[in-house]
């Protein structure tokens, strides 16, 4: 048996595993500000004012979650297409930059993972957001 390498990077790198736990939470997902009812936007308005979390309060969940919607706070919405059969791609999960637990994707963004609905044989698509 032998010994394995060193990790070639350090610590404070942020190359190697932490210890961490997960706590999983049900939260109520709610689609980017364009893709509401009409009825429902100035509420959403007035949670943007109460909040100053900026137009995507409501889609951009700190940590990591499985399903829902996703988060357009760089870009204008889009709809992915399956490269396969053309079927829009829904989001499957989303590893949100956060503060608290210290996890930091990109230049602060969020990595999306998005899936055809029409077969899970399809190829995924992934998104740096």
């Amino acid at each position: 048996m032998t010994t394995p390498p060193s990790p070639s990077r350090y610590d404070e790198d942020g190359y190697l595993p932490q210890a961490c736990t997960l706590t999983a939470r049900h939260l109520t997902d709610f689609p980017y500000r364009e893709e509401l009812p009409a009825d429902l936007r100035p509420q959403l308005e007035e949670l943007v004012r109460a909040t100053g979390d900026g137009s995507d309060v409501i889609t951009r969940v700190a940590g990591w979650k499985l399903g829902g919607w996703p988060t357009w706070h760089l870009t204008y919405p889009a709809v992915f297409a399956c490269g396969d059969c053309g079927t829009d791609l829904t989001l499957l999960f989303t590893v949100a930059s956060d503060a608290e637990t210290g996890v930091v994707v990109g230049r602060s963004g969020d990595l999306r993972i998005f899936t055809c609905p029409a077969d899970h044989r399809h190829p995924f698509q992934v998104d740096l957001h």
